[in-house]
């Protein structure tokens, strides 16, 4: 009993030790992009946003109410990764502390995940809490316990998508689920928790869905690549030297009861199912984390009471620990010096420093980034000044294509305009190198006037063409800013339509300009035109796109990659 009491005591001290160093690390560690962006969102709270769901804003939110730092940004996810320890610690029936530290803590999943606001934290936190109350489901029928098991699995999907699929193996694992009341509560309750977003995904022609399964396969397809930066990345942030531990505990892990089922189904479900989406596009490593909850529990179960097993863990558990110490002071401090064509993490270094700098360049105007929303929410984040951001018809959209106020706040003014291209043209083009080595070209323009929420819609349903010939496509402009919309306010900034044809990672037609725009006034929801575009000489399925150019700013993404069929 007295030992018992003593492992609970010891794995209390490793978690609040581990909560301190997090805490330490959040407070030292520069703001990574994607943090940056997720700030934003908490800025301006809505119930979806084009990349992700809100849980990640809602705690940015909360904990930047508390401290206006990168610390408060940060706080309740180091909160959050440590309770999601002691919970798993329970849901393994953990009695050796130390071999579960030494599994739990030593992978980058853990190491970075521990301080950083990041949606898979969320997500990795509520699906520990899903199991948790899925393991007493089993145990006893609850109904109060069922609508709260629905609750937390609307809070996985509001962290993060992948969090459906945890919800899909744990019935894969159990179809009796089926014939159980609790089941049908839970779906009720999670599905009334969800209602507001999807509400906001039909208001928005369900930009998240799109951006996921659309947008991020935009790139030729290319399995060799795809599957081996997958496998790589698995090893990677389950390791990098405790990666074949989970996995052959994955594998030789034999489920003794439902709950045991649900633990192995999720954990290979995850790893096979974005195996197999490696031959649709390419996946993140990250996009596995929810598996890191059953592959822990799963790898102590299989480890606890094997004393070779655990002597080879804490082996690797002190080379890992090393190698992770050396990384955390590394995201503080560049004291390597490494070349950044071959490890870059610039992002970490210098931004504030940066941020003043162009501050004090800008005089009092607003900037805007091209191409770059990360460093666009970094400035604000660091001045309290207006900045805006415009991805050009290259890229993918960004939540700033739906923070339409910002644009239109912007419109007429003079403003200041960085960008990180030494060949784009700028007006009275300068750059300055900052501390942080980062290259900045900025220059001056007088009054701004964009058109980047317009939206582009062809009439036809189906884009099939001959080869080699001059169409003409009728198009819509549609106006989203219930007010009039002209195009002659700078003479200097004509604007017109330009398309682009795009095929197996290569621009077959860039920019192409088509109808003028500028003596045109949209004075109602839309208004119909029509493009004049020359098709390619090859049958085949390209991408198409339309966008409207003004001046010399790049064209923007008004409407969504078109599949066009030439024949």
């Amino acid at each position: 009993m007295n030992k018992l009491t003593g492992n609970k005591r010891l794995l209390l001290y490793i978690l609040l030790g581990w909560m301190i160093i997090n805490f330490i690390q959040a407070a030292a560690t520069g703001l990574f992009d994607d943090e940056a962006l997720f700030w934003m969102y908490g800025q301006r709270p809505a119930w979806g946003y084009y990349e992700h769901p809100p849980m990640v804003g809602i705690l940015i939110r909360a904990g930047y109410t508390l401290f206006h730092n990168e610390f408060g940004l940060r706080f309740f996810f180091v909160i959050i990764n440590t309770l999601s320890f002691y919970f798993v610690s329970k849901l393994a029936g953990v009695k050796d502390p130390v071999l579960f530290a030494a599994l739990g803590f030593t992978t980058v999943i853990a190491q970075v995940g521990g301080f950083m606001a990041a949606p898979d934290v969320a997500l990795l936190f509520f699906t520990i809490l899903y199991f948790l109350v899925y393991k007493k489901l089993l145990e006893k029928d609850s109904i109060m316990l069922s609508a709260i098991w629905g609750v937390i699995m609307a809070a996985m999907i509001y962290s993060k998508y992948n969090g459906i699929l945890v919800i899909l193996f744990t019935i894969m694992s159990n179809f009796k689920l089926f014939r159980s009341r609790s089941f049908y509560i839970a779906a009720a309750s999670g599905i009334i928790c969800m209602i507001p977003h999807i509400l906001w995904s039909f208001r928005n022609d369900h930009p998240t869905v799109y951006y996921h399964l659309f947008e991020r396969s935009f790139e030729q397809f290319n399995l060799l690549k795809y599957f081996t930066e997958y496998f790589v990345g698995q090893f990677l942030i389950y390791g990098p030297f405790m990666a074949f531990v989970f996995f052959r505990a994955m594998i030789v892990f034999k489920p003794e009861s439902p709950f045991d089922k649900s633990l192995k189904f999720t954990a290979i479900g995850f790893i096979l199912f974005f195996m197999a989406y490696t031959f649709r596009g390419k996946v993140e490593p990250n996009w596995t984390v929810p598996a890191f909850a059953p592959l822990l529990i799963i790898a102590y179960t299989t480890s606890a009471g094997k004393i070779k097993l655990r002597k080879w863990i804490m082996s690797l558990a002190v080379v890992s620990l090393v190698f992770a110490a050396g990384l955390r002071v590394y995201l503080v401090y560049d004291y390597l010096n490494i070349p950044r064509h071959l490890v870059n993490l610039s992002e970490l270094y210098g931004w504030k420093e940066w941020s003043k700098e162009v501050e004090a360049k800008a005089n009092g105007r607003p900037v805007l980034f091209l191409n770059s929303y990360q460093r666009a929410s970094k400035y604000i984040f660091y001045t309290g000044k207006p900045a805006y951001t415009m991805e050009d018809y290259a890229g993918h959209r960004t939540q700033y294509y739906y923070w339409s106020k910002i644009e239109k706040s912007l419109q007429g003014k003079d403003i200041m305009v960085i960008d990180f291209v030494p060949w784009r043209w700028l007006p009275a083009k300068k750059a300055f190198i900052s501390s942080n080595r980062i290259i900045t070209y900025y220059g001056y323009w007088e009054n701004f006037r964009s058109h980047y929420k317009l939206g582009l819609k062809f009439k036809l349903k189906t884009l099939r063409f001959p080869a080699n010939s001059t169409i003409i496509l009728p198009i819509t402009i549609v106006n989203p800013y219930n007010e009039k919309v002209t195009f002659n306010e700078n003479k200097w900034m004509p604007s017109r339509l330009v398309y682009h044809i795009h095929y197996k990672d290569q621009f077959i037609a860039q920019m192409v300009p088509s109808t003028e725009l500028t003596n045109m006034v949209i004075t109602g929801a839309g208004r119909d035109t029509s493009i004049r575009f020359f098709t390619p000489s090859h049958p085949g399925n390209y991408y198409f796109w339309v966008s409207v150019s003004t001046g010399w700013v790049p064209p923007a993404r008004n409407m969504n990659y078109q599949m066009m069929e030439i024949y």
